[in-house]
């Protein structure tokens, strides 16, 4: 059996005195969904940046294709594969789209291109009509498509989406969201963190739960679905 992509394994890290993370383990499989999740607060967005290098680990271990990489730093980290669409979306307000997308291109480890720029501008048609639009002359929506798209460009195994459809129209996170299934389709393990439990649930392969940064919860969806009150007491539905 193939390595899993990304792995956690006792991950512990926090914020100057705070403890966030107690011991996480993560596993994220070639070509898996993995829907994190849990109330705000619970560490989920401490976890991708400490499973990225940006928050330092303070115990345990994170490995890349059954590598340690614990100590690496993101960049190098982002090289193998592992592309993250973050918390407010990153996009470079002064550059245009196509700057924005062009800015993180390079091919993959094999040295293939597999979501060159005009199959990204295809994904997201918008964006194609306003690629010489600066970032900032874009709505919160296209600035998500353009999030998105950018992480593509760098040709990555696994693409990590913090808060995927946060403060979005209903018609646009319906356009994100199958983004999203296009892009797993595709082959690309995801990690997906978002409010909206039913649309999570209905695109992952297994769903994680956090609780004050511990993993209380791990399994299919439908076995979450068939427990209502274990979604209403860690999500809150």
């Amino acid at each position: 059996m193939a390595s899993p992509v990304l792995e956690a394994r006792g991950l512990v890290s926090g914020y100057g005195a705070g403890m966030v993370l107690r011991g996480v383990d993560l596993l994220v499989r070639p070509g898996e969904a993995i829907g994190l999740m849990g109330r705000n607060g619970m560490g989920k967005t401490t976890l991708i940046r400490t499973l990225m290098g940006q928050v330092p680990a303070r115990g345990g271990s994170v490995l890349v294709d059954g590598q340690a990489v614990t100590g690496e730093a993101p960049f190098r980290r982002a090289r193998r594969g592992i592309a993250v669409v973050p918390e407010g979306r990153g996009v470079f307000g002064g550059l245009t789209v196509l700057e924005n997308l062009r800015l993180a291109a390079r091919p993959g480890a094999d040295g293939t291109e597999p979501w060159p720029e005009e199959r990204v501008l295809a994904l997201f048609p918008r964006l194609a009509q306003r690629r010489g639009n600066r970032g900032d002359q874009l709505s919160g929506g296209e600035q998500q498509m353009l999030a998105i798209g950018r992480a593509l460009m760098t040709s990555p195994r696994l693409l990590i989406l913090d808060e995927a459809t946060e403060g979005l129209a209903p018609l646009v996170r319906d356009e994100i969201w199958r983004t999203i299934r296009t892009v797993r389709e595709a082959g690309v393990a995801t990690v997906v963190v978002d409010k909206t439990v039913s649309a999570v649930l209905s695109l992952v392969d297994r769903a994680e739960i956090l609780v004050k940064g511990s993993v209380v919860w791990s399994g299919a969806p439908a076995a979450l679905r068939a427990d209502p009150d274990l979604m209403h007491r860690h999500l809150g539905v």
